[in-house]
């Protein structure tokens, strides 16, 4: 004799309270804003579109706060010291080969060989990039670094940015990419609407 059995589990899903308000859309939140009792659940572009927003409105923080102002002060020392330390161009190939794939047809997805021609001109088109950033995706990229704890100067972590992008925020990454290219921009980079008129 067969038994079937039917088993349900329940997933829960913070998604993100301005997708789901605006279009009915459920991004999923990664981040989460309160101000007092309230609590907003937020993804990444919205997350960093409200920060400015903040810090246009209110500043970075409290002038008259003593441990604020140490934090700062501690904050700007160890940002100075991480700018000291000097990115080399061979620090930034080896990272850029330990964690990027061959792009090219017949290797794709295979590691790069170090040293190689082929991985010294892929690790070039992307540094080249890199530099060329408009500012919004340089911001945006360089809070998404910060979330994930990596160096944001480093070409690697700007080609993992893109990926993250394409994967989860295609309109931004389609208009990421047309600003780099000198497309005009139909309403605003962060709009889904924006990008279909």
């Amino acid at each position: 004799m067969r038994t079937t059995v039917q088993v349900i589990s329940y997933v829960e899903k913070v998604v993100c309270d301005g997708c789901l308000s605006k279009d009915g859309t459920q991004t999923e939140a990664t981040e989460t804003l309160s101000l007092g009792d309230r609590s907003w659940g937020l993804c990444l572009e919205r997350s960093v579109r409200f920060s400015r927003y903040l810090v246009d409105a209110l500043g970075t923080g409290l002038p008259g706060d003593e441990t604020g102002a140490e934090t700062d002060a501690q904050d700007v020392d160890a940002s100075a010291a991480a700018e000291a330390e000097e990115l080399t161009v061979d620090m930034d190939l080896a990272d850029y080969v330990s964690r990027i794939t061959d792009s090219r047809k017949a290797f794709k997805g295979e590691p790069l060989k170090p040293r190689t021609q082929a991985a010294r001109a892929q690790w070039s088109g992307h540094r080249e990039r890199l530099a060329a950033l408009p500012d919004k995706e340089r911001a945006d990229c360089e809070k998404w670094c910060a979330a994930e704890g990596k160096d944001a100067r480093l070409t690697a972590s700007h080609v993992e940015f893109r990926g993250f992008m394409w994967a989860n925020f295609p309109h931004m990454a389609r208009a990421y990419a047309d600003a780099m290219r000198g497309r005009p921009q139909p309403h605003q980079i962060n709009s889904p609407e924006g990008q279909a008129t």
